[in-house]
């Protein structure tokens, strides 16, 4: 359920602001006349790393902005930031922009970050043995040593969620989910807490590195079928309200999301530096399999009406509980797209 009190969300952006400091935010590149703006971001996983690219490589300065970058414990508690006012921006699925609006809260799109599927399942080590299942075994085949575990998701809403409910549910396997942020997951694959988790990276990629957990179903390279996976897995969003009345800040964030799918496409090298640096604790192996693999999911910064009704259909083939769905006229949440 999100949670909208005011006081809990500036408690939790405090604890978030020394994860801020930490990332740098992109002060070496700010522009002394740049606007400063808060993001409540779900994770610093790779969904984020288009938006950290282009910090570091000036892109937002470019065009006078200055994101400081505020990390939550999940989408809710981003979305919830921004609803109470913490935050003039925050970054989540399209899941919990669509929960939000069908409890009447007025978020809007305002630019895509990350094109797909980013979230990949990683099976404990011992459960995977245990299971005679290899796996590089038809996608039914892992689907069915799922039946009765215990998987950890970011949220109820996540948009890494709900293609693999979908999955289960079309193979007639029965799985529980236990909802916790992303950098928490490995302890618990560790510790037998959970069975599995679902994670993007680099959250994933440490438990297959460690031995831990093997890898089981890749989201990026799209092993789950394309009607149960999401055109999205991360988008910037705004309340209507501040959206109407920054128009012209919002155009300026979505020109510097156009100069970083353009950075990718014409100078993948540098593009590779500059994520590199965003994420110095990996290893130069691993940003090249990660640039690799999902760079291409950074360079498409829009939405179009097919795809935010995908999403729509999507989440509400999964989520019958929650009223107010069928009411969402995809096309409003769109309107701040230049």
């Amino acid at each position: 359920m999100m949670h909208t009190s005011r006081n809990p969300t500036r408690r939790a952006m405090l604890r978030g602001s020394l994860a801020a400091v930490a990332l740098g935010a992109g002060r070496s590149a700010r522009a002394d006349n740049a606007t400063d703006v808060t993001v409540a971001v779900s994770s610093t996983s790779f969904v984020l790393a288009g938006v950290k690219i282009a910090i570091g490589a000036g892109l937002f300065a470019r065009h006078g902005v200055n994101p400081r970058i505020v990390v939550m414990d999940s989408g809710n508690a981003a979305m919830a930031a921004l609803i109470s006012g913490s935050s003039q921006f925050a970054v989540a699925g399209p899941g919990e922009m669509l929960a939000a609006r069908a409890r009447r809260q007025g978020v809007v799109v305002v630019a895509n970050l990350y094109r797909g599927l980013a979230g990949s399942m990683v099976l404990a080590k011992s459960v995977a043995e245990k299971s005679g299942v290899s796996p590089s075994a038809p996608l039914a085949d892992r689907l069915r040593v799922l039946e009765g575990l215990l998987i950890a998701e970011p949220s109820a809403t996540s948009a890494l969620l709900v293609p693999v409910r979908a999955a289960a549910t079309q193979a007639g396997v029965k799985v529980r989910f236990v909802y916790m942020a992303q950098p928490a997951m490995l302890s618990a694959l560790e510790s037998g807490a959970v069975h599995a988790m679902v994670a993007s990276s680099p959250f994933w990629g440490a438990g297959v590195l460690k031995g831990t957990g093997v890898l089981w179903i890749n989201g990026p390279g799209s092993e789950l079928p394309a009607a149960v996976s999401p055109t999205s897995s991360s988008c910037i969003q705004a309340t209507e309200t501040f959206a109407q009345a920054n128009r012209e800040l919002l155009g300026r964030i979505q020109a510097a999301l156009a100069d970083l799918a353009k950075l990718i496409k014409d100078d993948p090298a540098e593009a590779k530096r500059q994520l590199a640096k965003a994420y110095p604790q990996l290893a130069p192996a691993a940003i090249d399999l990660a640039f690799s693999k999902e760079a291409d999911s950074w360079t498409r910064p829009r939405f179009s009406e097919d795809d935010m009704r995908h999403e729509l259909d999507l989440f509400k083939a999964n989520n019958p509980s929650i009223a107010g769905l069928d009411a969402i006229d995809v096309g409003a949440l769109l309107k701040y797209q230049n």
